[in-house]
């Protein structure tokens, strides 16, 4: 054994070099040492205002800046987040260094200039929007509602995590990209105590993420600002002059939000979005994310490197070791050592390094995600006082990149298949809860994703969590991109760089990669690399200084060009498949998914990773009325599309499971029909993974028809309808029909219609626009498209009463098959609990922790109990009693306008989602010390403490006329039913009974 000291970075660093752990003292892992350390939720009691009044306008006080509109400017950088004007000058507004912007809202260029800009008309480019300010004044830190003695009673108390712009009402206005819900400033204030016994202690709020601009008053004292969005930052409290203690004495701590910009074109949402923690340590403590489990498991030397960063607060200076423990999933110790000894002294914080054996380790894979916890100690040497104690999350891996090879994981080469995604959902935004993340995880896999693509900047912490011990690989991406936000870098990787998921640091996506010199990829380069060496850097977009190029919604052409100029880079199809569908008025959209998929199947491409996107979300509608997108094979309420059922075919069905890139779920055959029974006309599309497919309708058997192209869909004939008074019930107006013949002896709309009447069964679409005329035909209704020409128009549709498809093998043996049936009156509601459920891998109860929550879905069923998809029936949820709350509603529908916290929605294609939240905390630990330090108490928000027995929480959905249906939500006080336990149990599930049992 060889001890080496050298310095880095200012720090002294003390390295223990190890070649293996025989003969070293190894701890008892089941016996976790006591530690001061103590981390209470700090989530719950929040006051809340929505708006800035009285306190001024958007901004950091001031955004006086002269109208340069069609100027150009020298010396200026892109900041190319910024999409309207108002982004582009706030984000300038905010830095002290920014003295002129620039924007083009048509192309999302922004730039921002410091003093040295000179603008004119006559410099070029010139853009239509800018402004120029000659000095910068200081930011605004005096405001009312940040004053310690404000009476806050009167504003609305609160939990968090809390989304408030997505509590707003949808409303028509300029801005198209962020779902037309406005943004705005607002306030949080809580009031708190700290205990008395903690003086002298070191203390700090944790926030997970804030949106967007995040400023800090503690006791009415300035205290700092953070602007990212997407990161997590703490604020100290036991420096703060003025901090009280004792029971007798109230702190408050102010947070002003302005979410009036972001730096996204989507929906960004806006308020403290993620959790709030309140960290007591000792003096000499382990920093914040400063603990780093290298997740590389070099093959050769087989040795886990743990780094830890420590610091010390006050006068002492202490000799300190620090005890690293490798721990495996039943809870034995695998490996023990400790560093050198060292002194403390404040200001000078070090990092000790401790590299243990990992002979026996088992390697990370998608296979089998193995993981490991390191329980690190902070040890007073001289008297053996435990200072501090983390628990840290491990798993170990071996990854390379190679273009001959593709990317391989322990030695195995894989092809990428996964998703992109965005971070919202229905009836919450951007607050969602970790058991719908585990949900959206679930679902992923299901589909066949083996790999998450976080876009565009990073998520919440549990999420990354759930990745690991789900085996889905990642690619963690950083929002903005620029010299002045090297720092956000920094912070991503640092917090996520134990996660063994994550395979790729991202720089940036698309067009917001643009940067005009090298600086800006060598130091972000430099950031990940100076954090974690080992882990390749990439990008969706070009820049520089990348170990891995992604390239978004590349043709095969474009990547066979790319590689010939850049025969050693990696390639991968970081996004793709913007394929847009909904579960009503469904379209085609499976030569999309297929075509735009392709290039990862190229020998020197490591895959398709990025497709666009697993869920809709809010935002990027293309247009009001529509508020969401429409990408996703999942809609914004969780429900599956048509579409999702293609990856299971393709990427689950017809992947061996033997493949190291699929996720470990049993391989079953497909079958499916991706039409609604009040959309069929001549032709139904069905999904089938046999060698031959029959369609039974209303009864009658069809032919037999051989699957010639695996993987795509079927079109089966269906027999026209018998047309009664030349009746075409279904409307086609302002849509354009493909694939119908053009009759040129018509000139009106009712000679269009009669022609087709006269045609008989080869005639069940006719369509007319002046410039276009008459045409018709047997067209399938998925063909039809919305379009701006003033189309009007009408089809048949085959009333039915159930269509059964039946899947074949080649021996002629029945594998498969799936019905639809056709429904009459609405008659009745009916719920089911999608989330807690084994049908999505999502566990059996919810956990009275104060945060967890439910999916239900309501389905309008006739007298039958047959799912209604034709008729719009307002539903109203609610609570019928039990520890819980109703705090969101959706449906799926991207033209859904009701308020997001109303209680009352519409059903779309027959469905409508309630999510419902316990309201009660009885698993978390240090609950005493939250009923000790919150000092609001109120009937709206979670009541910690004891509960003894608890009854599950019943819910209703009602609706005038219907039958009101009744569900009880199951509830637990065992921390092995919370989200992450639950995800550590299901990593082989038999199944994903939700898309295959799913109606609708």
């Amino acid at each position: 054994m060889m001890g080496l000291v050298m310095p880095w970075h200012g720090q002294l660093v003390v390295v223990l070099l190890l070649a293996a752990c025989a003969g070293c003292m190894v701890h008892d892992a089941n016996i976790a040492p006591e530690s001061p350390r103590v981390s209470v939720p700090f989530d719950y009691r929040w006051r809340f205002q929505f708006g800035p009044s009285p306190d001024g306008a958007p901004g950091p006080g001031s955004t006086d800046f002269k109208d340069i509109s069609g100027q150009g400017c020298t010396n200026i950088e892109h900041n190319p987040h910024r999409v309207t004007p108002t982004d582009c000058m706030l984000a300038c507004a905010y830095n002290q260094d920014c003295h002129v912007w620039l924007q083009d809202s048509k192309i999302r260029v922004c730039y921002h200039g410091g003093v040295d800009s000179k603008c004119s008309p006559s410099i070029t480019p010139t853009l239509p929007a800018g402004g120029q300010r000659s000095s910068v004044p200081p930011l605004r830190t005096s405001y009312e509602n940040a004053k310690q003695s404000l009476n806050d009673n009167s504003w609305d108390l609160i939990d968090v995590p809390h989304d408030f712009v997505v509590a707003g009402n949808f409303k028509n206005m300029s801005d198209t990209h962020h779902s037309y819900l406005p943004r705005n400033v607002s306030w949080y204030r809580k009031s708190f105590h700290l205990p008395i016994d903690w003086k002298g202690s070191h203390i700090t709020v944790y926030f997970e993420g804030v949106f967007h601009v995040a400023q800090i008053w503690v006791n009415g004292q300035y205290v700092q600002m953070h602007t990212c969005g997407y990161t997590g930052f703490t604020v100290r409290l036991d420096n703060v002059t003025g901090i009280l203690y004792g029971n007798d004495s109230t702190n408050v701590i102010a947070v002003r939000v302005d979410a009036t910009f972001g730096s996204g074109h989507w929906y960004e949402g806006g308020g403290i979005y993620r959790r709030t923690h309140l960290i007591h340590t000792s003096p000499a403590h382990f920093v914040h994310d400063g603990v780093f489990v290298s997740p590389e498991l070099d093959p050769l030397e087989k040795t886990v490197r743990v780094t830890a960063e420590i610091d010390i607060i006050g006068s002492g200076h202490p000799l300190v070791t620090v005890i690293a423990t490798l721990v495996d999933m039943s809870g034995e110790s695998v490996a023990s050592n400790e560093s050198y000894n060292v002194t403390l002294a404040e200001g000078f914080p070090q990092t000790v390094t401790v590299l243990l054996s990992g002979a026996h380790v088992k390697v990370w894979s998608i296979q089998s995600p193995h993981m490991y916890s390191v329980m690190m100690v902070l040890k007073d040497v001289s008297h053996g006082t435990i200072f501090d104690t983390l628990h840290i999350s491990a798993g170990f891996r071996q990854t390379e990149w190679k273009v001959d090879t593709n990317f391989k994981l322990n030695g195995d080469s894989i092809k990428f298949r996964g998703f992109s995604h965005h971070n919202s959902f229905a009836g919450v935004g951007v607050a969602i809860p970790d058991r719908i993340h585990l949900f959206r995880a679930q679902a992923s896999r299901a589909v066949g994703g083996s790999f998450w693509r976080m876009s565009h900047n990073p998520y919440l912490p549990a999420l990354y969590d759930f990745l690991d011990v789900l085996g889905i690989i990642s690619w963690d991406e950083n929002r903005d991109y620029g010299m002045e936000y090297v720092g956000a870098m920094h912070d991503m990787v640092k917090r996520d760089r134990g996660h063994p998921s994550i395979v790729v640091w991202s720089y940036c996506n698309e067009v917001e990669c643009t940067q005009y010199n090298k600086q800006t990829g060598l130091s972000f380069r430099a950031a990940a690399k100076a954090l974690d060496p080992n882990r390749a850097v990439g990008a969706n977009g070009g820049t520089d200084g990348l170990d891995v190029q992604g390239i978004s919604h590349g043709s095969n052409a474009s990547f066979i060009n790319f590689h010939k100029s850049n025969p050693d880079m990696p390639l991968v199809l970081s996004e793709c498949c913007s394929c847009q569908t909904q579960r009503m008025n469904r379209i085609e959209t499976t030569t999309c998914m297929h075509d735009q998929n392709s290039p990862g199947l190229l020998p020197y491409v490591s895959g398709s990773l990025g497709v666009w996107t697993l869920f809709d979300y809010y935002g990027e509608s293309h247009g009001f009325p529509s508020v969401t997108s429409s990408y996703g094979n999942f809609d914004l309420a969780g429900f599956p599309k048509p579409h999702a059922y293609w990856y299971v075919l393709n990427w689950m069905a017809m992947i061996s499971t033997d493949d190291y890139g699929r996720p470990p779920l049993p391989s079953n055959h497909v079958t499916r029909i991706l039409d609604l029974p009040g959309e069929i006309t001549t032709r139904v599309e069905v999904l089938s993974s046999g060698a031959a497919l029959q369609l039974i309708v209303n009864g009658k058997p069809g032919d037999k028809v051989e699957v010639t192209n695996p993987g795509e869909p079927i079109q089966a004939k269906v027999d026209a309808p018998e047309r009664v008074n030349c009746s075409f019930p279904r409307n086609l107006t302002s849509v354009q029909c493909r694939g119908l013949d053009h009759n040129g002896n018509v000139k009106t709309p009712g000679q269009c219609k009669s022609a087709c009447c006269d045609a008989g069964p080869s005639c069940v679409i006719w369509q007319f626009a002046e410039k276009q005329g008459c045409w018709m035909g047997t067209a399938d209704l998925s063909s039809c498209e919305p379009s701006e020409d003033p189309w009007v128009g009408a089809g048949d549709i085959v009333t039915v009463k159930n269509i059964t498809a039946l899947s074949f093998d080649t021996t002629g043996k029945v594998i498969g098959s799936h019905t639809i049936l056709g429904a009459a009156q609405a008659s009745a509601i009916s719920l089911e609990l999608d989330v807690p459920s084994p049908d999505t891998g999502t566990g059996t109860a919810l956990v009275l922790d104060g945060h967890d929550a439910a999916l239900v879905k309501a389905s309008v069923v006739d007298a039958a109990g047959v799912l209604v998809t034709d008729q719009v029936v307002n539903i109203t949820f609610r609570v019928a009693g039990g520890p819980g709350a109703l705090i969101g509603i959706g449906n799926g529908d991207n033209h859904l306008h009701a308020n997001a916290k109303s209680d009352n929605v519409p059903s779309y294609g027959g469905l409508a989602r309630g999510i419902f939240q316990v309201n009660l905390d009885c698993v978390s630990k240090h609950r005493d010390r939250i009923v000790q330090i919150d000092v609001d108490h109120g009937p709206t928000t979670v009541n910690p403490g004891a509960c003894g027995t608890v009854d599950s929480i019943s819910v209703e959905a009602s609706s005038p006329g219907l039958q009101t249906a009744h569900l009880t939500i199951p509830v637990s006080t065992s921390a092995e039913d919370l989200p992450l336990p639950v995800a550590k149990k299901s990593v082989a599930l038999e199944g994903f009974p939700f898309l295959t049992n799913f109606v609708g």
